[in-house]
């Protein structure tokens, strides 16, 4: 007899979404979770009243398996403004979706942080993404071509100067493929792009945690199990932790990929069982009052210093900070070797250059490493994904080490590998 129709082990993102298709086409289903609460890497710890997300996180609300999946009005979702605020030797600008915010972006031009020629070519990129999105052409999930080019690649062919790339592209993008040389794959980029013109940055109501809090409600009670660590998984069965098994007509593994190698027998491991991850740290911080006169995202175009990127999230969405406090989180930069109060007060110092002596005041709450925060999506990484999510007959994997590394490829990985179950 067996415990369910499907064990998925893993309640991340991806296996959320997995497990609630499959219950609501019918299955039985256990979603089975390691840690104390579901979510994965997308999680929320509550430190002094402060909502703090593991690590730099927003969701797109242009995402479009985002839009099949959640219920974004649920989400009560507070939105940062389009564009960003770059920060290079020691002075703000800022620049701005010309299709939205026209006058700012105008502006950026007369004072020089764009040009006339890189502003159109802008413009360019963003009618090519877009209707290569529309069109279909642009899926990042799809298999990964032979051909394909890096960011970098893309942006030289493209014609932009390297000026606008060092001061816009790679601290921006950098920061969110949490790598600054743009070796991310171009169909990814280019997805990004498509997603940032249609749509915005955005936080939940406090704090990243509510998104898979919204997948876990949406599963008939008792499916999921947290606190409960697989040792080991093969075609339908299940060993946990405390020696005990259990046994289903199917198992998906939705795990990161470092664990779901660990737990899968040698012969159903691929290639993307060796595709690397990119870590990154997250510093927050107690403040009086928000630095920024907007709910923006700050970006450092400066070679020195920790910073990558800056947001104060209590500015953006509800129930990140106690009234009459702020939030105020840093991304550091990767390579910066500083910990403890080295990286506090180096943290300190390179925005004191921004916003005067009030950074001194600033409170460490907390720092965030998070050591498996993104897979690896260069072209070459991205080529050693599974082509599909069945392993074996009775066995699958998801996970976004299986799509694109955002959210709405968690999601699209974990719809898909049910749809592969349900196919049989």
């Amino acid at each position: 007899m067996t415990d369910a129709d499907c064990i998925v082990a893993g309640g991340g993102l991806a296996g959320l979404a997995c497990g609630r298709a499959l219950a609501r086409a019918g299955r039985s289903v256990l979603v089975l979770e390691a840690a104390d609460r579901v979510g994965g890497r997308v999680a929320t710890d509550t430190v002094e009243g402060f909502r703090i997300d593991r690590g730099f996180q927003v969701y797109n609300d242009a995402y479009p398996e985002g839009r099949r999946q959640l219920d974004l009005a649920a989400l009560r979702l507070g939105r940062f403004d389009a564009g960003a605020v770059i920060a290079a030797g020691g002075r703000l600008s800022r620049v701005a979706d010309p299709w939205r915010q026209p006058v700012a972006a105008v502006a950026a031009v007369l004072a020089g942080t764009v040009g006339i020629t890189d502003g159109l070519r802008t413009a360019r990129l963003r009618h090519d993404a877009l209707a290569a999105l529309r069109s279909g052409r642009l899926d990042p999930d799809a298999p990964a071509g032979e051909s394909e080019r890096t960011t970098a690649e893309e942006l030289a062919a493209r014609g932009f100067s390297a000026a606008f790339i060092r001061r816009f592209f790679v601290p921006f993008f950098g920061g969110v493929f949490l790598e600054r040389s743009l070796e991310t794959a171009a169909p990814v980029f280019l997805f990004d792009f498509a997603m940032f013109a249609l749509g915005r940055a955005c936080l939940p109501a406090g704090g990243m945690a509510a998104i898979p809090a919204q997948l876990a409600a949406g599963l008939p009670a008792g499916c999921v199990k947290t606190s409960t660590r697989v040792r080991a998984v093969g075609p339908g069965a299940v060993e946990l932790a405390d020696g005990s098994r259990l046994s289903a007509r199917d198992v998906v593994v939705a795990t990161d990929r470092a664990t779901a190698a660990a737990l899968l027998p040698p012969a159903h491991r691929g290639a993307w069982s060796s595709r690397g991850d990119k870590a990154t740290r997250l510093v927050a911080f107690a403040a009086d009052r928000s630095p920024l006169d907007r709910p923006t995202l700050l970006v450092s175009a400066d070679d020195a210093g920790p910073i990558d990127n800056l947001t104060v999230p209590s500015d953006v969405a509800a129930g990140y900070a106690p009234r009459g406090a702020t939030l105020v989180t840093v991304s550091v930069r990767q390579g910066f070797a500083a910990d403890g109060e080295r990286l506090v007060g180096a943290i300190r110092d390179q925005a004191a250059g921004w916003f005067g002596e009030q950074t001194r005041r600033w409170r460490p709450l907390a720092t965030v490493l998070v050591a498996q925060a993104l897979p690896d999506e260069s072209p070459a990484a991205r080529r050693l994904r599974p082509v599909s999510s069945r392993l074996a007959a009775g066995l699958f994997v998801c996970g976004d080490h299986c799509s694109s590394a955002s959210i709405n490829g968690a999601l699209t990985s974990g719809r898909r590998a049910a749809e592969a179950v349900l196919g049989g």
